[in-house]
């Protein structure tokens, strides 16, 4: 158990460390810098180029690199990211409240979801082969095939337009309590729901029929006990378990690649600011965020492995 704990810790430490190496090579060949887009092109032409040197200098541009490289590293162990190009705001402040409202966003979707998803699921898988689990099965392809930038128009027209109950953007600043920015989310969150109760009740519905065809559960019915002791307790649990990985990973996805929603709904979170930062070439920003939302990658899947020894016997005898 030990041996295999630390082999995924030093896994995922390795994986984390490669990543640094992405997200630095990532920035370092998008095109233009910030001093690019801080001046002008006529103000490019007018400096002389000992200024224009004095200028990169300042922000650092000048420097090797590997030199950028370590200190990035350094930075990140840190959790210090150093300070903005252009503005010479701290990164860390910067980020902090948007990550804070897009894993406010993702908590959200996680709470409705996953237990719709596993009753959706069950039934599912309950109904194998009949009409209710072709239809549900029908609906979650077609709710997890539909872009979700189609689905924010369509939830903004019925419900922000046609019958005006929820704005059709969020007016709250970044800085906001959560409550404020909820209170005004209600159709961002619906848009994720949607996606995501299709997906994790697809894998919950073939986890359940697996579980449900078990020899387990067929001795448990021979000796008698009641049918929803067998699907709740013995079977469900045995399906949960192996959609674990894919639950943390979908988890970790929510808050690192819900660009498209928060940009329909002016929602104040990662990526708003990504968007931002990539425009203005505020390299330390982009590599922060980035860096922040593989890591939530990499962190959830590790923490789902560590369950799944816990949970199941034959993964720590394996």
């Amino acid at each position: 158990m030990l041996i295999a704990v630390l082999r995924r810790v030093s896994l995922s430490v390795l994986t984390l460390f490669l990543l640094t190496v992405f997200v630095f090579v990532a920035t370092e060949i998008l095109p233009g810098d910030a001093l690019d887009v801080s001046l002008s092109a006529d103000e490019m032409a007018m400096m002389p180029p000992e200024r224009l040197a004095e200028r990169k200098r300042e922000l650092g541009l000048d420097r090797p690199a590997l030199e950028r490289y370590a200190g990035f590293l350094a930075g990140a162990v840190r959790l210090d990211f150093g300070r903005t190009l252009v503005s010479r705001a701290p990164v860390s402040d910067i980020v902090m409240y948007p990550l804070r409202n897009s894993l406010l966003l993702a908590a959200a979707v996680l709470a409705v979801a996953v237990p719709l998803a596993i009753a959706i699921g069950t039934a599912a898988a309950w109904w194998q082969g009949r009409s209710p689990d072709a239809a549900i099965s029908t609906a979650a392809i077609v709710g997890y095939s539909v872009p979700e930038f189609v689905i924010g128009t369509v939830l903004v027209m019925v419900f922000a337009v046609w019958w005006p109950l929820f704005p059709a953007t969020i007016t709250a600043n970044t800085r906001d309590p959560a409550w404020t920015l909820l209170a005004g989310g209600v159709l961002p969150v619906a848009t994720v729901l949607i996606g995501s109760v299709a997906y994790l009740a697809r894998i919950l519905r073939v986890g359940m029929i697996e579980a449900l065809a078990g020899d387990a559960v067929e001795r448990l019915r021979l000796t008698g006990i009641p049918e929803w002791r067998v699907v709740f307790l013995h079977a469900l649990p045995a399906a949960v378990i192996p959609s674990l990985t894919a639950m943390a990973l979908y988890a970790a996805a929510l808050v690192s690649g819900i660009v498209v929603v928060e940009l329909v709904f002016a929602y104040p979170g990662l990526g708003q600011e990504l968007v931002r930062a990539v425009t203005r070439r505020e390299v330390h920003l982009i590599q922060a965020i980035a860096l922040l939302s593989a890591a939530m990658v990499v962190m959830l899947n590790l923490a789902a492995d560590l369950a799944i020894l816990i949970l199941d016997p034959r993964t720590r005898a394996a």
